[in-house]
């Protein structure tokens, strides 16, 4: 599975690799860090779920 960034309105390359858990951990901990956005553990969730369909 694979999360970036800018398929989510961001300016940013940051791109994350992983299975699920590992993905969602990472990609929250940089939306809160680098963009000041943080995701809910459903929100984050919600977003996986659309990438493996």
């Amino acid at each position: 599975m694979e999360i970036v960034c800018r398929d989510y309105g961001f300016e940013c390359s940051y791109r994350v690799e992983g299975e699920g858990a590992e993905v969602m951990e990472k990609f929250g901990r940089h939306s809160a860090e680098v963009h000041g956005i943080e995701y809910s553990e459903g929100a984050l969730g919600q977003i996986l779920q659309r990438k493996s369909h």
